[in-house]
């Protein structure tokens, strides 16, 4: 290496220096040829990317043990996440900062960020490999103007909006199923308007045959509807499809699935993890008399 630099550097004209070289030129390539090296010896393994938001879905690799940055055209509010999440969030003003968790799946997961001008992005965050390095910072460039907020759940849901706002209310079939989702699979705190939540029964089985086990997680009480959130597991080494007809009740108006179909009881650590033989069930039957 000593050598090396002795070449580069060696513009006198010397036995060493390359025939022709001059001082004006002899610098330059020699700082030229310093860089190279230094890229050489220090590869680059992260990358800082701009990303103009065209409305879809978007996609930032990961490694685990190492953070990812995200930047956002305002400040971040809040978002979404599934339970037992593989991901780690930290948030600051607009920026987000995410720790991928070594068990995160091939096909990534996806988070949903909610700025405080009620703009939203859908993240889905992948493991980098291949040619798809880690990404060291992202920023979202969004040239859309923020939209007018219509109240969306906050509004009393014994009334009926003023305005048609982008989901139907929580007062709606529709917009009470939504809820309902939001708060079991993505971890919404704030209350459902217009409903109360009740663990009384959380834990109680309501259903085990043999092949599939279900329990009482919570039930939402309201003046027109009942919500319950359902946990579903299968207890057989085969595939089991769930039935919604199972999970009718009286008065039921809607039944709603995670997923239709459960895998086999897991056999090792990481399909316990993935929790593929686990589901939830969402049911919403007319209000009963209490």
């Amino acid at each position: 290496m000593k050598k090396v630099f002795e070449l580069l550097f060696n513009t006198s004209g010397g036995k060493n220096s390359l025939p022709g070289a001059s001082s004006v030129f002899g610098p330059a390539l020699a700082t030229l040829a310093l860089i190279t090296i230094v890229s050489l010896a220090f590869p680059i393994s992260a990358y800082a990317r701009e990303i103009r938001y065209q409305g879809e879905e978007v996609t930032v690799y990961v490694k685990p043990g190492e953070p990812t940055q995200l930047e956002f055209p305002s400040m971040v509010q809040g978002g979404f996440r599934r339970e037992n999440s593989s991901v780690l969030l930290e948030r600051q003003e607009k920026y987000l900062v995410v720790f991928a968790q070594p068990q995160i799946a091939e096909e990534g997961e996806v988070v949903i960020v909610h700025l405080d001008d009620t703009r939203s992005y859908s993240i889905r965050l992948k493991p980098a490999e291949g040619e798809n390095q880690r990404d060291g910072s992202i920023q979202i460039i969004d040239n859309r103007a923020p939209p007018v907020p219509d109240g969306g759940d906050e509004v009393d849901p014994t009334e009926e909006p003023k305005t048609q706002g982008k989901y139907a209310p929580p007062s709606k079939v529709a917009g009470f199923m939504r809820q309902l989702i939001l708060v079991a699979e993505f971890g919404k705190r704030k209350p459902i308007p217009g409903y109360r939540k009740s663990n009384r029964y959380s834990g109680e089985v309501v259903l085990h045959d043999g092949a599939i086990e279900a329990t009482i997680d919570e039930i939402y009480i309201g003046s027109n509807y009942w919500g319950y959130v359902i946990s579903v597991e299968n207890k057989l080494d085969t595939v089991q499809q769930i039935n919604p007809a199972t999970f009718r009740l009286d008065g039921t108006r809607a039944v709603s699935m995670s997923r239709p179909q459960l895998a086999p009881k897991p056999l090792t650590v990481e399909q316990n993890i993935a929790g593929a033989h686990k589901a939830k069930v969402y049911v919403i039957t007319k209000a009963k008399r209490l």
